[in-house]
């Protein structure tokens, strides 16, 4: 009976955790809204191994934060820069990479002391599940990056590059937590 109690009361504290509401606008003007249910992130270098998260990390001048999801009021979308491709020799055959470096900005639910922008620092992406949609929202906040990896003799730069630019066309601009 006390492990039931116990499993009852983990749940619904994960529960509460994720039951904020959010408005998600895309940058290629798409909206959704509703119930967070879960948040989960993966290194860009394998995102098949998603962890289930309630943090982000970012910096605030030379400061560095953890920032817990439910203590952020809005994240805002403020500029990226050029698409930038290398290859690395340490794969064989030798693997290609384009990124995208980018920069969100954190608008907390408190204020602190501070007038410095809350800058957003974590290099996983990101995928927000919404209560009713089908897919989850996947966010690049800090790095966008694509490999050809296990297409190394069907994918070349210019693939690798017009896939980063799509993901960044169509990710997030802006997130209101509610």
């Amino acid at each position: 009976m006390k492990k039931i109690f116990l499993f009852l009361a983990v749940l619904l504290v994960s529960s509460l955790v994720f039951a904020q509401n959010a408005t998600i606008t895309l940058k290629n003007g798409k909206k959704i809204s509703g119930k967070i249910v879960k948040i989960e992130a993966a290194q860009l270098s394998n995102t098949k191994s998603l962890v289930e998260t309630t943090t982000v990390m970012a910096a605030q001048g030379v400061n560095e934060l953890m920032l817990k999801f439910t203590d952020i009021k809005e994240i805002n979308f403020k500029s990226s820069d050029d698409v930038s491709c290398f290859e690395d020799g340490r794969f064989v055959p030798v693997r290609k990479f384009c990124s995208m470096k980018s920069l969100y900005n954190i608008v907390p639910k408190v204020k602190g002391e501070s007038k410095e922008a809350i800058e957003i620092e974590d290099d996983k992406v990101f995928f927000f599940h919404i209560e009713g949609e089908k897919a989850p929202v996947a966010a690049f906040f800090y790095k966008i990056q694509v490999s050809n990896e296990g297409n190394e003799s069907k994918k070349d730069y210019p693939d690798l590059e017009r896939e980063v630019l799509s993901l960044s066309k169509n990710g997030v601009k802006k997130i209101v937590f509610n």
